[in-house]
């Protein structure tokens, strides 16, 4: 997996880069289309594609991966393939478990907890809050949103400062991020950018 937003974070690294949009055939990245009040997001793997919204103006795009949602917060998209995490039964434990693991490799300490409170009563998605600490007690949240898909998960993870409250922002993210069973082609793309045009 690529360098983690949340290791941006912790570094004071978080850069934000001009963003290209180049036109394909079929997106490999997400795509993002902006509305009125954000951004729209999608992204593809295989015959399926996980969309989400970004409300707010003043997100700002790092790259296709990697968001800055506001002030000190962060978020970077992914997709997990089922294989790396070895489970053909509960994905989105396996997944959280895997994300776990990783920062237990690189932290002096973690806590996690899931956060039933901010899905409701959906059961494709889970949301795992998992604070990491450095060797001098500093304090990082990351909330790692996970959507189930049939080749693996699609993963929001939102990172922030200790103590910043972003549960309302992390429910609002959960609210949009579903699955979508057809193909991020041209066409699917076309269609997404003029629903948020008539919606402008």
């Amino acid at each position: 997996m690529s360098e983690r937003l949340a290791q941006s974070l912790l570094l004071g690294a978080l850069i934000l880069l001009p963003v290209r949009y180049v036109q394909a055939e079929t997106p490999e990245d997400p795509i993002y289309i902006k509305t009125s009040n954000g951004w729209n997001g999608a992204y593809g793997h295989g015959n399926e594609y996980a969309e989400f919204r970004v409300i707010g103006n003043s997100a700002k795009l790092q790259d296709p991966y990697h968001i800055l949602l506001q002030k000190d917060v962060g978020m970077m998209v992914s997709f997990v393939d089922k294989k790396e995490l070895q489970s053909n039964r509960d994905l989105l434990g396996a997944h959280a478990q895997w994300e776990t693991n990783y920062w237990h490799q690189h932290a002096s300490r973690v806590e996690s907890n899931t956060r039933e409170d901010l899905t409701g009563t959906r059961k494709d998605v889970k949301v795992t809050e998992i604070r990491v600490y450095n060797d001098k007690g500093a304090q990082m949240s990351s909330y790692l949103i996970g959507l189930a898909a049939k080749d693996g998960v699609f993963a929001l993870s939102v990172s922030s400062p200790a103590k910043k409250g972003v549960d309302p922002l992390v429910k609002e993210l959960v609210s949009s991020f579903k699955l979508v069973p057809r193909n991020l082609n041209a066409e699917e793309t076309k269609r997404l950018s003029s629903e948020a045009k008539a919606q402008r």
